[in-house]
């Protein structure tokens, strides 16, 4: 056993812990809603898979995502629980309630296949991080956001908000590669991914935008299943800018 992946499995769930504990605190202290801590964890939660390459052995973060996994699913499985109250929208449906239950679940698909390959483990799961959670937020702060589909359709995307997907799940990759490179010393050819990163935001903010009515409760195992698609593609097509 390595000493010092086992000192990283424990901080990761830390952090985790602690950002959801802190977040609960603001939410609590300003009376927000919880779709405030659930977009927050959302969006920082997942940074922590810029530690990737410093694991040793795949078993390591695998462990991680076992264990949050459990942590989420029996904290929203028991309403009225501190941790329910933190992360479950009332307005969600069943299904959607779990989503960072299939956040965590995609993070652990993605690291047992592509652990030898951090990069696209790193750019789907900050695609997803970022972009998904700036694509909920930014059309509450739009006074008449432009939506796409009729009115009939539950969870309807905007342009807005798909737009925002875009654009910050691409700058959420790119700055997951340089936080990467910088504290694991991993020898990632940014420059390069650079074009491959923006295909794979594109795709998935279409695949998010799509994502609506039932698929919605989904698009936390869609879409970086679609951004890992695009970059394995990609990176076959291109290998010699990456």
């Amino acid at each position: 056993m390595d000493l010092f992946s086992i000192i990283l499995v424990i901080t990761v769930i830390l952090y985790v812990v602690l950002l959801i504990m802190i977040s609960e605190y603001i939410r609590s202290r300003k009376g927000l809603s919880s779709y405030f801590t659930r977009r927050i964890i959302h969006l920082l939660a997942g940074d922590s898979i810029v530690v990737l390459p410093l694991f040793k052995h795949v078993v390591y973060p695998v462990v991680i995502t076992i264990i949050l996994a459990l942590m989420v699913f029996i904290g929203l499985s028991r309403p009225g629980n501190p941790f329910s109250k933190t992360m479950v929208v009332t307005e969600y449906d069943k299904l959607h309630v779990y989503g960072p239950l299939y956040y965590i679940l995609a993070i652990m698909i993605l690291v047992i296949l592509f652990y030898n390959h951090p990069e696209i483990v790193i750019a789907s799961t900050m695609i997803m991080a970022w972009g998904d959670g700036f694509a909920s937020l930014v059309p509450k702060y739009i006074s008449n956001p432009h939506m796409i589909f009729n009115s009939g359709v539950r969870y309807r995307k905007s342009i807005e908000g798909t737009l925002s997907m875009i654009i910050m799940g691409f700058l959420g990759a790119i700055v997951g590669l340089f936080l990467s490179t910088i504290l694991t010393g991993y020898g990632f050819n940014i420059v390069g991914l650079i074009p491959i990163v923006l295909i794979a935001s594109i795709v998935s903010g279409i695949v998010e935008m799509l994502s609506v009515g039932p698929l919605a409760s989904f698009d936390n195992l869609t879409v970086p299943m679609a951004s890992t698609v695009t970059i394995l593609l990609l990176e076959h097509m291109l290998p010699s800018i990456t």
